[in-house]
């Protein structure tokens, strides 16, 4: 009876439901980056563009949390299951064997222009072209004057003049302007997803421990480079790098040496001469004190 009871259980259990934790476990068993990201606010077509995007890199799913759980421990990667263990919101996953730095990074770099919201901020400059805005003429024309697009009108229909910014970078949009590059198409703000935790090679890594200072990781590595250059320099470490500084320093040092030795060459001829008029001048104007 138990057994029979356990068939029928088995049995209720919706084919795409079974399908679906199929599809997981073998994305799970056949990529060692997991990352997860928050689906709220994020549009579908945004979703659309960014798996478009992360197509040949990684593959872009969206999946219950108890679907993802159950797939966890049927690839027998249980230690997964702490990527969404106290997550309570709806969840997207994103399976790569890229490290999940570069997938952030990644991600960064190519966000997709949207259609700002009125609150939102510009995430560039926004301009208005020169164009025929296909608009008739009508109380539209006031909403272009309100924001400075100057306009003309042609065979019946509202043109833009001339190119004109209408926001800055960082620029908070206006709900009439919001509105306006809609209607014109035009887009103002970047969007993509955020990896809220990573799962790679068994080691859950957060949101925070992602955030990567290019700019501030690359000055502390040219840093890094010209102060290795300097040390191996000085304690004659010959490498492809060093060898040039090391054979400038070599003549140098050997230059002054011959120079204070009075050591007659093609180098040191010069500096020589001019140590011992300098020497002459010091006696001539000591006679004279004299």
């Amino acid at each position: 009876m138990a057994a029979e009871s356990v068939v029928k259980r088995e049995r209720r259990i919706p084919k795409w439901k079974l399908d679906e934790v199929e599809e997981l476990s073998k994305l799970i068993s056949s990529h060692r980056v997991i990352a997860a990201f928050k689906l709220t606010g994020l549009r579908a077509n945004l979703l659309h563009e960014i798996r478009k995007k992360l197509r040949g890199t990684a593959v872009l799913k969206i999946a219950k949390l108890t679907l993802f759980k159950k797939s966890a421990e049927k690839a027998g990667k249980p230690g997964l299951v702490k990527l969404v263990e106290d997550v309570k919101e709806p969840m997207g996953f994103i399976f790569s064997n890229t490290s999940g730095f570069k997938l952030k990074l990644f991600l960064d770099k190519n966000r997709i222009p949207m259609h700002a919201k009125a609150g939102e901020r510009a995430d560039f400059d926004v301009v208005v072209p020169e164009m025929n805005t296909g608009l008739p003429p009508g109380p539209v024309l006031s909403e272009f004057g309100k924001l400075g697009i100057p306009t003309k009108i042609e065979g019946g229909q509202i043109w833009i003049a001339k190119d004109t910014v209408v926001a800055k970078k960082g620029d908070e949009i206006s709900h009439a302007l919001a509105s306006l590059l809609a209607r014109l198409d035009i887009k103002a703000v970047l969007k993509g997803v955020t990896i809220e935790r990573a799962y790679e090679d068994g080691v859950i890594i957060t949101k925070e421990q992602l955030e990567i200072d290019l700019e501030r990781f690359s000055k502390d590595l040219r840093e890094a480079h010209s102060r290795a250059i300097v040390l191996s320099t000085e304690i004659g470490y010959v490498t492809k790098e060093t060898i040039a500084p090391m054979l400038l320093k070599s003549f140098v040092e050997a230059k002054a040496l011959a120079i204070e030795a009075e050591i007659a060459s093609r180098e040191t001829i010069r500096e020589i001469l001019l140590r011992a008029e300098a020497k002459a001048q010091v006696l001539k104007e000591a006679a004279k004190i004299s």
